[in-house]
């Protein structure tokens, strides 16, 4: 129950993200047993810095607002944008700061607290891709909580960049939780990765 009240949170602050206005998603992203999906359309209102054109669609982990499980705050999303739409290292780190920063500051408005003076730090390291796509990124990411602890977080990411041509759009994959990319959480992730497809 409080999964589905915190989750139903993120719905509110996205008021777009209505299931009937949803698009109908063009490609395969895995749903694993026990995770949760939930798409919102651009603008994302709580970063509206975003200016693209297209939709979030994103995964969240059984534990994602359990502070005791083990895949606390795990979860994976895509942007699938237009596919001229210019990506770089600067552009995915000022997106992201701005998305984790909108993030935290709605909740936290529609919960009435303050979050404070928090750091948010986005470092991307360009790495070799095991998929061979353009751009691929380990990440890592200082933010806040502001569902559960309300207190600053450190994630560990993934960012990677795949050219849809056929289908022209940018698909931008994130994967995202506070433990290291060598804990069994990544199994999961991983596996949505693996099962990431431009086309149904």
């Amino acid at each position: 129950m409080r999964t589905t009240l915190l989750i139903a949170t993120i719905v509110l602050i996205a008021a777009s993200a209505i299931a009937d206005d949803s698009p109908e998603i063009p490609f395969e992203l895995p749903l694993l047993e026990g995770w949760r999906s939930e798409t919102i359309p651009f603008p994302l209102d709580f970063a509206p810095e975003l200016e693209y054109e297209g939709f979030e669609e994103l995964r969240f982990a059984p534990g994602m607002f359990d502070e005791e499980s083990d895949d606390f705050w795990t979860y994976a999303f895509v942007w699938w944008v237009a596919l001229d739409t210019k990506i770089s290292s600067e552009l995915i780190t000022a997106d992201l700061e701005s998305y984790f920063r909108g993030l935290a500051n709605a909740v936290a408005k529609s919960r009435e607290f303050d979050p404070g003076d928090t750091a948010y730090e986005v470092t991307l390291q360009e790495t070799p891709s095991p998929y061979g796509t353009e751009t691929f990124f380990d990440a890592f990411v200082d933010t806040f909580d502001p569902f559960v602890t309300r207190d600053a977080l450190s994630l560990h990411g993934r960012v990677e960049v795949v050219r849809c041509h056929k289908e022209e759009h940018t698909a931008v994959l994130f994967l995202f939780s506070p433990k290291s990319r060598s804990d069994s959480v990544w199994e999961s992730l991983r596996e949505i990765r693996d099962g990431f497809r431009c086309s149904k």
